[in-house]
């Protein structure tokens, strides 16, 4: 549980922790750092929304096999 909150605070960091980096690095990739940062973290909070969606169906998985094994 501690797990997933945690990941699920990771892309609202990361997101807003740029402006900070910004004055350092102008440009990345061709663009403003800033355009660049936010790009990459749309593409991070995907694939760590993705992989909350995997610890969630994984525990109801177990949870199904658990309650279906002590009802026999």
């Amino acid at each position: 549980m501690k797990l997933r909150l945690l990941l699920a605070a990771l892309p609202f960091v990361g997101m807003y922790s740029g402006g900070a980096l910004a004055e350092h690095l102008p440009m990345l990739f061709g663009m403003p750092f800033l355009l660049s940062w936010n790009l990459i973290w749309m593409a991070a909070t995907a694939a760590v929304l993705a992989f909350i969606l995997y610890l969630d169906t994984r525990d109801e998985a177990i949870d199904a096999n658990s309650q279906a094994g002590g009802q026999r």
